[in-house]
């Protein structure tokens, strides 16, 4: 990021690159290697959630399909093997991808932001942090970026942590119920995941709209009372 960029294009910049972070092990490695790992323990219940779980956990580093991970462990093991493995181990995934992040990227962003850019991006992220992490929690790609983004730009790792926690939950609720090893069904699956996101951003949006009016007013009869 050379001096002279304006903070918007900066900041176009640095989601790229977390994007092509995230992507580059998919690109490099590929996802084959989760499935032998999970099919070598598939009568084994306490282990293959235990396996589920650590890969689960490792999703923002290495190229994890987190949603076959779910399934398999739900169709394997039964839906509450799914569903506790899957949420204990997306939630452990977003500690991990924010401590790792808070640790070495959150070093270097400040490199790149003056001080009063850096605190206006930590603002707005923080601000609309439920917006971003929960509607994105579905989404490929897109769940571990925006963690990696509030992290760097400086959002406490605990707060990171509870809003992405609700959705976690969902996401392998949806999954660990769906799973019965059909293509068909994975695609529902992920389309109701979806579906939800897009209801979580209408619920959020509406409610900032609703604070924001309220706030407006109060401004209004503040100003109101001042002039009488």
């Amino acid at each position: 990021m050379k001096p002279g960029l304006s903070y918007r294009k900066k900041i176009l910049l640095l989601a790229l690159a977390i994007v092509l972070l995230v992507c580059a092990p998919f690109l490099i490695w590929g996802e084959a290697f989760a499935q032998p790992l999970l099919e070598s323990q598939a009568h084994r219940t306490f282990l293959l959630t235990v396996v589920a779980i650590g890969l689960l956990a490792a999703d923002s580093v290495a190229p994890i399909p987190a949603t076959l991970v779910i399934m398999f462990l739900s169709a394997k093991a039964g839906w509450l093997a799914g569903l506790i493995g899957g949420t204990v181990g997306l939630s452990l995934g977003v500690l991990a991808a924010a401590w790792i992040v808070r640790s070495a990227v959150g070093r270097l962003v400040p490199r790149f932001f003056p001080d009063a850019e850096l605190i206006r991006l930590r603002e707005g992220m923080q601000h609309n942090l439920a917006l971003t992490l929960a509607c994105w929690r579905s989404v490929p790609v897109l769940a571990e970026a925006s963690v990696i983004l509030a992290a760097a730009a400086g959002t406490p790792i605990s707060r990171i942590f509870r809003v992405t926690l609700l959705p976690n939950l969902a996401i392998s609720a949806v999954y660990a119920l769906a799973a019965d090893d059909s293509f068909g069904t994975a695609c529902l699956a992920f389309l109701a995941v979806l579906g939800f996101s897009l209801v979580l951003w209408l619920f959020f949006r509406r409610a900032e709209a609703g604070r924001r009016q309220t706030g407006e007013s109060a401004v209004a009869q503040s100003v109101e009372v001042r002039t009488d």
